[in-house]
């Protein structure tokens, strides 16, 4: 079944890339189109039997369409492949912003809705899955096997999605910015190490405390097992304690505020 990506962007690109590196679907089961050649030149530099077309020729050749456009694209990308559009078709939109219930009433596919994770470029991390108006349980099957090469699948509510797109989408860059705040930190104490150093450092152990879970360490017990009270890991996690909790809190309440407020500007 071929699969179109309608849109190469930073998502778009990196869904097309895993895909193929992948080997699951070959080459040549995946379209794409771009509003900049250059963008899809550069993939087929990479992947030289990988099909390109209008987003008119996508809809005509694939039962699957991947919308990885921004939102404010999405209507006029909508727009051009209407007159192809059909219920045979799997709409997927890639965007918390568009809404399926819009999506399904603009056309007559099946509608469901993928958040993916950078993590997908290295094939690990959560992608969610979230069912749309008249998506098939065939559907969510089809696409829960086509992002299980590429990572972790849950299947969640569309109301759910703010929330859970924070930790397994937006987590990565959280996380990278937690990290090398750390790793400037750690470089001001000690200059005579590099911050190149201090970064591998960071991210070494990050790595490694990931795997810990797997051993049946859970993060509950490495703070046990690490920290003693009245000791320097003890004082460290208070200072954490006074402006954590409440920095996750502005992060969810920011980026759902955020939300709400390009969904009322968006338009279909």
């Amino acid at each position: 079944m071929a699969i179109g990506f309608i849109g190469t962007g930073k998502m778009g690109a990196m869904l097309v890339r895993a895909l193929l590196r992948a080997e699951r679907p070959v080459e040549e089961e995946i379209w794409a189109s771009n509003r900049s050649q250059e963008k899809l030149e550069d993939l087929q530099l990479h992947y030289p039997r990988l099909r390109t077309g209008t987003n008119a020729e996508l809809g005509q050749e694939c039962e699957t369409l991947f919308l990885c456009v921004r939102p404010g694209d999405t209507a006029h990308v909508l727009e051009e492949v209407k007159p192809v559009l059909t219920g045979r078709h799997l709409l997927v939109s890639i965007s918390n912003i568009v809404e399926l219930e819009r999506l399904a009433a603009t056309t007559p596919c099946r509608t469901a809705k993928v958040i993916p994770s950078f993590t997908q470029f290295v094939h690990g991390g959560v992608s969610l899955l979230i069912p749309g108006p008249r998506s098939t349980e065939k559907d969510l099957a089809y696409l829960r096997d086509l992002l299980e090469r590429l990572s972790r699948t849950e299947q969640i509510e569309e109301t759910q999605s703010r929330a859970a797109t924070n930790v397994v989408s937006c987590g990565p860059a959280f996380l990278a910015r937690f990290c090398t705040e750390w790793a400037a930190a750690a470089h001001e104490m000690q200059p005579d190490i590099s911050l190149v150093e201090w970064e591998s450092l960071v991210w070494d152990t990050v790595r490694a405390a990931a795997d810990l879970p797997k051993a049946g360490i859970d993060g509950r017990e490495m703070l046990e097992e690490v920290s003693t009270p009245g000791g320097m890991t003890y004082e460290g996690l208070l200072a954490m304690d006074a402006v954590l909790p409440e920095m996750w809190r502005e992060v969810m309440r920011r980026t759902m505020e955020r939300e709400k407020v390009l969904k009322a500007a968006f338009t279909l």
